[in-house]
């Protein structure tokens, strides 16, 4: 996982688990249009340079230029010398593809997309700019932008239309309209989003429990932590099952544990009779309420996560007074630190518990929040494909060199400067696998650079380097990523089913409907009464969301 996936409040696993030399990572996300996939309508009159070489990561015979707008993330930082326009990435466009980015202006992330607005309401735009999945389907209905089918089909590598359909098409149909394709998703792993259960196995050991592998077993665990001194100081000062004040997230968040009530609240999913329908509303949520409120009111979780965010859930974790979470699969380099001072802490990941005698599926969210468009009339509409490969490439492709364009050796973010930034959503579970394999042959040989890290620091920790204990916890034979390969090859995965742009009663009335489903969670799990989830519902359905879902489905329909 990178900075630029999974702490999205969040995005920084790369220089969060520096120390482990590990990478990895809502709904309004993606504009859409069409079930046909772009590459099977090719537009004949896409005009591309003569000069234009046919390899895809060929450099123009006469070097051009582009301009482009974007935004500079928080913390950006450069070697001395060194600046958006002059770094390692823009260094290797000119000399490896013989292209120079000229950037008209950049912004703060946070006033990005405010300044892209102006732009294309007063049509002053550039040549390559990243936009979000609202003003993608603006640009394209005014006509603004590059119809791309023709130069992706044409000039994207095999090894980028691998990456853009490693999620089932999805990316790539999210950004085609009328069976053209008019961006190119910036990819992100939803696979990297799903929950796994992480416990500190050495208290389980210390009072003899088995590994929990229903929720029952979750309740009875968390149960013990709280009552039976699971850290030896006589006193009742431990939690069970950690919760973050947002109910839901990347770190403590309760989707996991909804999950094993096959209830997947913020996503939509199909219904009994096939419409889509959304998850916080349905009756498997007011199930999943139900059993936390018991867990809340028998104190087996914190009584003030209230106002407890992530990072404090994990202050609860690191200081050893927490025993149970659901998260991400990454969220062991938050423990990193708290393991060097205790080498007797142990945490493992465990696959989603279920609450009946069916496995439960955790759920994927549709992962892709940016995407890339050329303005029309641009001269090289190609270079923007080109880009992409060697962006893709020179980060995860055969030739990788992650030293170099990824993460320095003094922990510096290089793969924030790249103009086009993708990651595979398979990239971190195939690393898995592929370490796997090597770690039981002894023989690494067949890895790539990125990969060969993860080996290497694993060989370190298992010969005595507890600073690099999180590469095991994620990689290795039992680390978190193989919970989730078990979900995707036993099928327990339930994607979000609608990948659509957000509708004009998403953007009226989502704001709304969010702050809603928090105060009723909240005050359910803290002993409201369980009957005001069907007020919530109908609440839910009267402020927008009955709008919402008529609009979800007359997507569905169109498609």
């Amino acid at each position: 996982m990178n900075l630029k996936q999974g702490i999205s409040a969040i995005t920084a696993s790369a220089l969060l688990l520096s120390l482990l030399s590990a990478c990895s990572g809502d709904n309004g996300g993606s504009p859409s249009g069409e079930s046909s996939p772009a590459a099977s309508s090719p537009n004949a009159s896409a005009s591309a340079s003569a000069s234009v070489p046919a390899d895809p990561l060929g450099k123009y015979e006469s070097p051009i230029r582009v301009s482009a707008v974007r935004a500079i993330s928080e913390g950006m930082k450069f070697n001395e010398g060194e600046s958006i326009d002059n770094n390692v990435w823009s260094r290797a466009y000119e000399s490896e593809l013989g292209i120079a980015v000229d950037y008209l202006w950049t912004a703060p992330a946070a006033q990005y997309d405010q300044k892209l607005n102006i732009a294309i309401a007063t049509d002053d735009l550039p040549d390559i700019m990243p936009v979000n999945a609202s003003q993608l389907k603006r640009l394209v209905q005014d006509g603004q932008v590059e119809d791309l089918t023709a130069v992706y089909e044409q000039y994207g590598s095999d090894f980028t239309k691998k990456i853009m359909n490693e999620d089932g098409g999805n990316a790539l149909k999210s950004a085609t309209f009328d069976g053209k394709l008019y961006a190119l998703p910036s990819m992100s792993s939803g696979l990297g989003q799903t929950h796994v259960l992480w416990v500190r196995t050495d208290w389980l050991e210390k009072l003899g429990l088995p590994e929990p592998k229903t929720i029952d077993d979750v309740v009875a665990t968390a149960e013990a932590f709280v009552a039976r001194d699971p850290d030896g100081n006589s006193k009742a000062d431990t939690y069970g099952l950690g919760i973050n004040k947002d109910i839901f997230g990347f770190y403590a968040g309760m989707e996991g544990f909804f999950n094993g009530f096959h209830a997947y609240p913020n996503i939509w999913v199909k219904d009994e009779a096939g419409k889509l329908a959304y998850g916080s509303v349905r009756p498997e949520t007011k199930a999943a309420l139900a059993k936390l409120q018991e867990m809340y009111k028998n104190g087996w979780l914190d009584k003030e996560f209230g106002t407890k965010d992530a990072s404090k859930v994990n202050e609860s974790a690191t200081s050893g007074k927490l025993g149970l979470f659901y998260g991400f699969f990454w969220n062991v380099g938050w423990l990193q630190d708290a393991k060097n001072a205790n080498p007797d802490m142990q945490w493992k990941a465990l696959p989603l518990p279920s609450a009946d005698d069916q496995p439960a599926k955790a759920q994927v969210p549709f992962a892709i929040s940016k995407y890339y468009v050329v303005k029309k009339g641009a001269k090289n509409p190609e270079a923007a494909v080109k880009l992409l490969n060697f962006g893709l490439e020179k980060l995860w492709g055969a030739s990788a060199q992650p030293d170099v364009y990824n993460v320095d050796g003094n922990g510096l973010a290089l793969f924030d400067y790249a103009l086009l930034y993708g990651e595979a959503p398979r990239k971190n579970l195939d690393a898995h696998l592929h370490v796997v394999q090597a770690l039981d042959a002894n023989d690494p040989s067949k890895l790539n650079a990125e990969e060969k890290g993860y080996y290497d620091n694993i060989v370190a920790y298992r010969g005595g380097d507890n600073s690099l204990w999180g590469n095991e916890r994620m990689y290795g034979e039992e680390g978190s990523l193989a919970a989730i390969n078990g979900y995707e090859t036993s099928g327990f995965l339930m994607d979000d089913a609608y990948f659509g742009a957000p509708t004009q009663g998403m953007t009226d009335n989502n704001a709304t409907l969010q702050k809603l489903q928090l105060q009723a969670f909240t005050r359910i799990i803290m002993g409201g009464s369980i009957d005001e989830f069907d007020d919530f519902a109908a609440q839910w359905n009267d402020l927008g969301g009955g709008t919402i879902t008529g609009e979800v489905n007359e997507w569905q329909a169109s498609r």
